[in-house]
């Protein structure tokens, strides 16, 4: 008997059962379902980042210039108006209570309420002024006004941030200096992690210039926290009460209060200085896309000394 008839086709290669015919047809309409779902998934996300980006413009504004005059001047406290055009002969009397004199003839609503001790959302009716729990034109205890000439007269050169508050939005956080590195021929900065991060090389708190801090809307992928979640609220806030964002370091805190807001394309950002003491936050805007960034900017009003 020849050996080589028993001997099976070393070429022949078996092929696994085909699987039935209903199992087929479940893989299939898996496959159509899940692509069906991501199709889903892709188009919603494209249309919410359109209209998203569509509301960007809700982000400008900026304090009017008689608002920010506002916050500068105003008679102090405990001052009594008096009418120019009243005359000399007008009928005066005394306090009862502490004996000065109390001008008599009349009294405009603006003197009643001058614009730095009321509520900013009152101005347009004073009448009506009212107090809220926050929002007052004036500063908070112990703060004093500084100017331009101040800060230039003063050749010794401010510590680094180490705080950061916004009472408007009840954020209170502690401030990292960002490292720069080099990458691809460009100069970048880490990302901050759960906390507001300086920027190198931009002013310092109380310094000529703009100083640049960076935070987080939201990291819901790297988890890299969300300190500046609440950012946007400002846009809305400042059209009715003064925001102020005190930056503390070793020399004591500094007030600014936001002046404007608005955005910018990611690409399209740029570190720029100004000529006053200000500071910029910036955030990645809007949720979930990314692609520009919101832009808090405020200007240097006030000092408070250590202790």
């Amino acid at each position: 008997m020849n050996s080589a008839l028993a001997q099976p086709d070393a070429l022949e290669i078996t092929r696994p059962p085909r699987p039935p015919a209903s199992k087929r047809v479940r893989l299939a309409i898996a496959i159509v379902v899940l692509g069906s779902i991501l199709a889903v998934v892709a188009i919603g996300y494209l249309i919410y980042a359109e209209i998203e980006r569509s509301q960007l413009s809700d982000l400008v504004y900026e304090v009017s210039p008689d608002e920010r005059a506002g916050w500068l001047t105003g008679p102090l406290p405990g001052t009594r108006p008096v009418d120019s055009t009243a005359p000399d002969d007008s009928p005066s009397a005394s306090d009862p209570t502490t004996g000065d004199p109390v001008v008599a003839g009349p009294v405009i609503a603006a003197q009643l309420f001058p614009a730095r001790w009321t509520n900013p959302k009152y101005w347009s009716e004073p009448e009506w002024a009212g107090s809220l729990p926050y929002g007052s034109a004036d500063l908070p205890a112990d703060f004093e006004y500084v100017n331009s000439a101040e800060i230039i007269s003063s050749a010794q050169a401010s510590s680094a941030a180490s705080t950061l508050e916004i009472p408007a939005i009840g954020l209170s956080t502690t401030v990292y200096g960002l490292t720069i590195y080099a990458e691809g021929g460009k100069q970048l900065w880490e990302s901050p992690v759960d906390i507001v991060g300086h920027i190198p090389y931009t002013a310092r708190p109380g310094e000529l210039g703009t100083g640049w801090y960076f935070g987080h809307l939201q990291s819901p992928v790297r988890g890299e926290g969300n300190i500046f979640h609440d950012l946007p609220d400002i846009v809305d806030l400042i059209k009715h009460d003064p925001v102020d964002i005190i930056i503390g370091n070793d020399d004591g805190e500094f007030l600014y209060r936001v002046t404007e807001t608005g955005f910018i394309h990611r690409d399209d950002l740029v570190l720029h200085q100004s000529s006053n003491s200000t500071v910029t936050l910036v955030a990645s805007y809007p949720k979930l896309v990314y692609d520009h960034r919101l832009l808090v900017t405020a200007e240097l009003l006030a000092f408070r000394a250590p202790g």
